[in-house]
């Protein structure tokens, strides 16, 4: 069980099943035994379209390899939730997380004229747009330098606590 609001890491090693995890607390995979349940309801007993539905309402996922669509300038790749899920751009939340996150100056570059520091916020960033309940992010800072890792971190913990969204992160290392 996750409380509303936890910020919680779960720690192993490389091929331990962290991401497996994670992409069954996600909808991603379906378990071959036992239930994952959000507020009540098991998710795996959804249709796909009510799957698909409840992920992009709920959950916002940040992948280890940022998954930014490169033909998409930094904007484009944050509102694409919003445009699979037919949604209007809220133009004042789309300027707090890029105020939040430090990508006001890059709404019009592409994934290849950024650091991964700044992939890694723009993933962030598209994991939020849709206001999620909770946020998963799979080894979200291995690929990064101690410093940025820490950024993205303590950007992660103060996004938990400003906006009360639940954060599960799998990690390889303890750091």
């Amino acid at each position: 069980s996750i409380e509303r609001g936890t910020f919680m890491s779960v720690i192993g090693r490389s091929g331990s099943g962290k991401s497996t995890f994670l992409n069954l607390v996600g909808g991603i995979e379906n378990p071959t035994s036992g239930e994952v349940f959000f507020d009540g309801k098991s998710i795996h007993q959804f249709k796909d379209k009510e799957l698909t539905k409840f992920r992009n309402q709920h959950i916002g996922y940040v992948f280890q390899q940022y998954h930014l669509l490169k033909e998409l300038t930094v904007l484009e790749n944050i509102r694409l939730p919003l445009d699979i899920g037919r949604k209007a751009y809220d133009h004042s939340y789309e300027e707090e997380l890029l105020d939040l996150l430090g990508l006001k100056d890059r709404t019009d570059f592409y994934p290849s004229q950024l650091s991964g520091g700044q992939k890694q916020r723009v993933a962030i960033a598209r994991s939020l747009v849709m206001n999620p309940k909770y946020i998963l992010s799979d080894e979200s800072t291995s690929a990064l330098d101690p410093n940025t890792a820490q950024s993205i971190l303590y950007l992660l913990k103060k996004i938990n606590k400003e906006l009360n969204i639940t954060i599960l992160i799998v990690a390889h290392q303890m750091e």
